[in-house]
């Protein structure tokens, strides 16, 4: 302090050194691996790639630019798949975690805007009487038409509005409700 004052240094901040994250290469993983790591397969992987790539391309030309394997696998599937906090899975992987929400947050925009064409109640009575008769052969349980739950998915705690989003065991969650049908296959998504 004394130095400062005879000689009127500035208090200069020093910046971070900017590190680049290495790259995570699944062409790596092993079909058991990538299920391990990210709950999917490699067919399924290349799918979502396919399907949601255009909504995740990136427009920009910097060399560190998250592609589109690197937001849907590393990031956000990872994220699904572990239940973790965005901190947690952007220190493991070496992110930022406005980064990993950042991608997060658009991979599920971008699955949202889809959920119509793979998410659908049975509606014509083919379809319906096809499900009843799916749930009776496997567990003898007639006029079913779809099995229902709910769960909480785990959230950062938000700025605003905090207490809405504490759940009875007083963390941040948000509560999903889903049904499904006899074969395992989601038909209906609902926040709570």
């Amino acid at each position: 302090m004394a130095a400062q004052l005879v000689f009127n240094i500035p208090n200069v901040k020093v910046r971070k050194p900017r590190v680049f994250r290495g790259g995570i290469n699944l062409t790596n993983l092993t079909e058991r691996e990538m299920r391990e790591r990210y709950r999917f397969g490699r067919e399924t992987f290349d799918f979502l790639v396919d399907l949601l790539g255009k909504d995740l391309q990136r427009g920009t030309t910097k060399k560190t630019a998250l592609t589109v394997e690197e937001q849907l696998s590393i990031i956000a599937l990872r994220f699904y798949a572990s239940g973790s906090f965005l901190q947690v899975i952007g220190d493991t992987l070496g992110y930022d975690k406005s980064t990993v929400s950042r991608a997060v947050d658009e991979v599920t925009n971008a699955m949202l805007a889809r959920k119509k064409d793979f998410i659908s109640f049975p509606t014509s009575k083919a379809d319906i009487d096809e499900v009843k008769l799916g749930f009776h052969e496997q567990a003898n349980f007639p006029h079913v038409v779809g099995c229902i739950d709910c769960t909480h998915v785990g959230t950062q705690r938000p700025a605003e509005d905090e207490a809405a989003f504490v759940n009875r065991k007083n963390f941040s969650s948000i509560n999903f409700q889903v049904v499904c049908n006899h074969e395992g296959t989601l038909i209906c998504l609902r926040f709570i």
